[in-house]
């Protein structure tokens, strides 16, 4: 291996390799210290391996946010991301020679180098056409290897770093989402003495994409809403903040449903340009006349119980903010007569899973109401909520969760306000939100 060399010239060499490796290995050290870029680490490293290892070819591979990826190279003009070498190379768990099924993949190279993080891969180095220096090769390869490890693990820590700075930065986003989505709520709720509303909310992670309300239009008119917005996060919160100060400056202006519903549907679109859309639902209850008008923009069928019996509310009209006008919007009457009850709400409820891994469905929330209608709405919404609970597991809520309860009583008997309050305005802790 060291030819005609005397014994002083192979000492002279291998002492000139160390100092050499220690050179570079301090360069190296330094430069992490002082933060370089990822491509100028990669380049430090090409240039060491090159013109003072001798490596007449090489390949790095490094495990990025998309999977493997040859980060850099010497003397390679083909592509090397495939996934014959990439399932090969994860075969090795130390440094080793090509093995012999492995070279027609890795045909330019002899020694392939990965770097492991526990039981993780983050890393391969395959290395080529090592030059003969004077010096033991085993050395070189040693001294590679510990470059490599270095310049992987630095390259792995500013991918985690990286990462956490966005998990950061998106916890951040999504705190902001959270306040404005409470923000949307409303902290105080219009009653009556023959007209009572509750509500349950709760986001899935803190953030979601739903939203209800209760808006008194004047003595005898009141406005129920829900609407659920495709999207979570920050876009959603910002959109239903938007949709809130669209429908809340259109309900005085509109009392005509189908002509409110289809304003509300040019306002989505001019926000969204139709990329993203708001299922929602609107009655309009008017205790004097006794009607209950109604439109279903795309959302789930609020169930609705009265003498007539048991009916799921669907007249409407598509989704809104998917275009630009919505021609025909069919709106739907109901009398109130002596008593009836209303029950809104979003997908997550419909789409939820017993313990057979069966959708509850419609079948579910108009059992329970068969049974509990009894109930004043505070105690209904509150025992559907438990029994929701009881039937899916509370660690299961894979949505956002929300609904709206509404019962019209004439006589006032089923109307039902805690202590310390009384009709005309209910705030939200009072019988609202559980």
């Amino acid at each position: 291996m060291y030819g005609n060399l005397s014994k002083y010239d192979k000492l002279e060499n291998e002492l000139k390799l160390k100092q050499l490796q220690i050179k570079s290995l301090l360069s190296v050290t330094q430069a992490i210290n002082e933060n370089i870029s990822a491509s100028g680490l990669y380049s430090m490293y090409r240039t060491f391996l090159n013109w003072d290892m001798g490596v007449g070819k090489m390949a790095l591979f490094a495990l990025e946010e998309e999977g493997w990826k040859c980060v850099t190279h010497i003397a390679i003009d083909y592509n090397l991301e495939t996934e014959d070498i990439i399932e090969r190379m994860l075969q090795y768990k130390r440094t080793s020679p090509v093995r012999p099924e492995d070279q027609d993949y890795m045909v330019d190279f002899d020694v392939i180098i990965p770097v492991y993080h526990k039981e993780s891969a983050i890393a391969f180095a395959l290395i080529g056409e090592i030059k003969d220096e004077g010096v033991d090769i085993y050395d070189q390869l040693q001294f590679i290897n510990t470059i490599t490890n270095i310049v992987a693990v630095a390259i792995e820590n500013k991918r985690l770093f990286k990462k956490q700075i966005e998990q950061e930065r998106l916890k951040k986003s999504l705190q902001l989402a959270a306040e404005m989505q409470r923000m949307l709520i409303p902290d105080i709720i219009p009653q009556s003495d023959v007209l009572q509303f509750d509500y349950y909310y709760q986001p899935h992670y803190n953030v979601g994409g739903d939203y209800l309300d209760v808006l008194q239009v004047d003595d005898d008119k009141y406005v129920m809403c829900i609407a659920d917005v495709s999207g979570k996060g920050v876009a959603a919160a910002l959109l239903m903040a938007n949709f809130q100060a669209l429908l809340r400056s259109m309900v005085d202006k509109f009392r005509n449903l189908e002509l409110l519903v289809q304003n509300l549907n040019e306002g989505v679109f001019r926000i969204t340009r139709g990329e993203k859309f708001i299922s929602f639902f609107i009655g309009l209850i008017d205790v004097k006349t006794g009607l209950f008008e109604y439109v279903n923009a795309g959302h789930n069928a609020p169930l609705f119980v009265s003498s007539g019996g048991i009916e799921w509310l669907t007249a409407g009209c598509p989704v809104l903010g998917v275009v630009d006008k919505l021609n025909v919007v069919k709106k739907g009457v109901k009398l109130l007569g002596d008593e009836c009850f209303v029950f809104s709400y979003t997908d997550g409820i419909s789409e939820f899973k017993d313990a057979e891994g069966e959708f509850l469905g419609n079948e579910f929330i108009e059992e329970f109401a068969l049974r509990n209608l009894h109930l004043d709405v505070i105690r209904y919404n509150r025992r559907f909520l438990k029994e929701l609970k009881k039937l899916v597991g509370e660690d299961k809520f894979l949505d956002d969760i929300a609904f709206l309860s509404c019962v019209y009583d004439a006589s006032g008997k089923k109307i039902s306000f805690p202590r310390g309050t009384q009709a005309g305005k209910l705030k939200k802790g009072e019988g609202g939100e559980l």
